[in-house]
């Protein structure tokens, strides 16, 4: 645990420490989270492979159904079924359908275009990771920083407890002064142990998606990202997500999915041709002639009430379904949106405010208290308020910027931003 003296401090001096940020090393972490989430995340593999199935399904059902074989007899005589005579005639042929309409061509632009929905949702799955990285990354960052805040702030009681001691011997500080000290020293070192068991949390959600429990350091701090741009331009990339582009080639799924069911209007078809060889002999003594034989044979989509009718109302139906789906999803991220960019405004306020006035003040009142207690001006609860105030104060603009970050994060998620 660090001892060092951190009770006498300039102001500014201690958070100006604590906010520098190292961008290179923190952005490089960072990268490499990022590398080894996308690298083993298993939805990514599965999306692949589901898109490849599509893709080889799609080329199956748009092909020609399998040709079939067929061995058949007629007129075998009933008193000699292994005899024959000149109506005897056995047959060996093949038949071939061919499905209804332009269903073979729908069916293969159905898996292109199924195929093109799972790339956009592949794409969308690697931002998601991107995004659940960072935030991730960004908690665990934090929870290390305010971490070290908490000792320091222990150190900085353990010099309090010294000198209420030390005054306490002298004579001119109370045994009540003393025990409060202990006891905030206790406190503190309880708020220590509660920090430990959140960056241990944050460093098990952070080695859930990296598989690499991560190592703190000093030079790591929370990055420094960009503000985002205007809300119209927001909105405009907002549409061009990938889950949304995942979204609207659904419908062209759709629409291919009701011109597939008006193809069960039109019949199927299907080809029969063979051979056959009769063994009997014609009236004149004579051998029968073996005969070739064909055949077109066709369906009669007639009584369409309860078939056809039915699928088609069901394939519009779907097809609207996907249209109010893609629309709810608009309306439910532009809401996220400007809910995002709100949060930005807001705790770009109070970062300011906390950074330019109220950790100042802190500082401020910190160092008067001390001087006032010395000279027997101030109470022991009051420079141990202070004290608590100024640490307080540290560890919310860590906080804050956390928050601020973390709605930075998802608005780049949100507009398929891959650096922030």
């Amino acid at each position: 645990m660090n001892k060092a003296p951190l009770f006498f401090v300039r102001p500014g001096l201690a958070v100006a420490g604590l906010l520098l940020l190292s961008v290179s090393a923190s952005a490089m972490e960072l990268d490499v989270a990022l590398d080894l989430a996308l690298e083993r995340d298993a939805g990514l593999s599965d999306l692949k492979s589901q898109r490849l199935a599509v893709e080889q399904q799609a080329l199956a059902d748009a092909a020609l159904p399998d040709p079939e074989l067929f061995l058949g007899a007629e007129g075998i005589p009933v008193n000699d079924p292994f005899g024959s005579d000149m109506m005897t005639m056995y047959m060996v042929g093949v038949r071939q359908q061919w499905p209804a309409g332009q269903t073979r061509r729908l069916v293969a632009e159905r898996g292109q275009s199924e195929s093109h929905v799972l790339e956009s949702r592949s794409s969308a799955r690697r931002l998601e990771i991107q995004r659940e990285v960072r935030l991730a990354w960004l908690e665990w960052v934090a929870a290390v920083r305010v971490s070290e805040i908490a000792e320091q702030g222990l150190a900085a009681l353990d010099e309090m407890l010294e000198l209420a001691t030390s005054r306490f011997r002298a004579g001119t500080d109370r045994q009540r002064d003393v025990d409060q000290a202990r006891l905030e020293h206790a406190l503190q070192a309880g708020r220590i142990l509660d920090q430990i068991t959140r960056v241990e949390e944050a460093a098990s959600n952070l080695a859930r998606w990296t598989g690499t429990w991560p190592e703190s350091g000093s030079q790591i701090e929370l990055p420094r990202w960009s503000a985002p741009g205007n809300s119209a331009e927001l909105r405009d990339r907002l549409s061009r997500h990938p889950a949304i582009e995942a979204e609207t080639r659904g419908l062209e799924t759709g629409r291919i999915e009701v011109e597939l069911a008006r193809q069960s209007y039109r019949p199927m078809w299907m080809v029969e041709a063979g051979y056959g060889h009769q063994r009997g002999s014609d009236p004149m003594g004579g051998r029968m002639s073996d005969k070739l034989f064909g055949m077109v044979s066709m369906s009669l989509p007639l009584f369409t009430g309860n078939r056809q009718d039915r699928r088609l109302a069901a394939a519009e139906a779907e097809a609207d379904a996907r249209i109010h789906q893609r629309h709810y999803r608009l309306q439910e991220w532009e809401g996220n949106l400007r809910r995002q960019l709100a949060a930005l405004a807001n705790q770009q306020r109070r970062l300011q405010l906390l950074e330019e006035t109220i950790l100042p003040q802190s500082e401020r009142t910190l160092e008067s208290t001390l001087q006032a207690y010395r000279s027997d001006r101030a109470s022991f609860d009051e420079l141990v308020r202070a004290r608590l105030a100024e640490l307080d104060q540290r560890i919310s603009i860590i906080e804050t910027r956390l928050a601020w970050l973390q709605a930075r994060a998802e608005l780049a998620w949100l507009i398929a931003e891959e650096k922030p």
